[in-house]
């Protein structure tokens, strides 16, 4: 079975365990075969398996489960989570001191349009009691957004700790002074980056859930244990990276995100507080959960 595979970014470290699973066969055991589509945000990786662009990918759940919410259609499910703490966050400038949220007030923040944490810093402001916040939102590319926080022009963006620290570098701005204040430790620890593939195929192809799964948690696991795979993956693909940016790149995300505490199993607590945090984050504020109880929405996007 074919499956196009929607990535959360371009082929860097952040990604690599993914291409060294089917480079190395993890998939092909499974009869998967994986077609990779580089993407821009976690967040649209939905918009492109519902535009019929992708059939699975490396996907943001509060996005789907908010698409699921507001069409009232199942037709997309979650399979695992990758991240197990969310990197969403605000970039800023060491200047001696930790960033607080109440700090933005009367300042410039940047990030992408379509950027997650962008999305969710509304919200992150409201569980804080700091919705009142007056500051000024710029909309910008990628490339403007690091050039702001280098040059200082911008106070903070909205960003996924990787994607600024290391697309800084690259772009030949020091990023050595660079901090996050992340959502999760604010009240927001939600689950973000998943795994996520058509529902009509899981339904069609009964081993393709469990086999999908298991191949994609190996490829992490092996990826934790031997870095260098993942980076040869990844040079495979996008030869002018330069190998040692990628091997920072997936160490960072290995021990921020994926296993900061060590290897734990890759599993959605469906009853726990980070999955109704993330159904809140999910939810439109007029509409609630719309059809759906909250069981059932975790039922019919997150199957067990």
């Amino acid at each position: 079975m074919k499956l196009r595979f929607k990535l959360n970014y371009l082929y860097q470290g952040q990604n690599a365990p993914f291409l060294y699973a089917s480079d190395i066969g993890l998939y092909s055991e499974k009869n998967i075969e994986i077609e990779f589509i580089e993407g821009f945000s976690s967040s649209l990786v939905t918009k492109a398996i519902v535009a019929d662009e992708a059939d699975c990918g490396y996907g943001d759940l509060s996005s789907l489960l908010a698409h699921t919410i507001t069409t009232g259609k199942a037709d997309i499910a979650a399979l695992m989570p990758i991240y197990q703490h969310s990197p969403c966050a605000l970039g800023y400038v060491w200047k001696g001191k930790p960033l607080a949220l109440a700090d933005i007030e009367g300042q410039v923040l940047c990030g992408p349009r379509g950027d997650t944490s962008a999305r969710l810093l509304p919200l992150l402001l409201q569980k804080n009691g700091l919705e009142h916040l007056k500051y000024e939102m710029r909309y910008v590319q990628p490339e403007e957004r690091d050039a702001m926080i280098a040059s200082g022009e911008a106070f903070a963006a909205t960003c996924f700790d990787a994607t600024l620290k290391f697309a800084m570098t690259m772009r030949g701005h020091d990023s050595s002074n660079v901090r996050f204040l992340y959502f999760a430790d604010h009240g927001l620890d939600i689950y973000s980056s998943s795994l996520v593939c058509r529902a009509d195929l899981l339904a069609a192809h009964p081993t393709l859930k469990d086999d999908f799964r298991a191949a994609t948690e190996q490829a992490w696991r092996d990826c934790y244990e031997n870095p260098e795979l993942g980076v040869a993956a990844v040079m495979k693909r996008a030869p002018q990276m330069d190998p040692a940016l990628v091997r920072e790149q997936l160490d960072w995300v290995l021990q921020h995100q994926i296993f900061p505490n060590g290897p734990t199993p890759m599993t959605y607590d469906r009853t726990g507080p980070r999955m109704q945090a993330t159904l809140e984050c999910a939810a439109p504020a007029e509409t609630g959960l719309g059809q759906f109880t909250a069981d059932q929405l975790i039922a019919a996007v997150c199957p067990p």
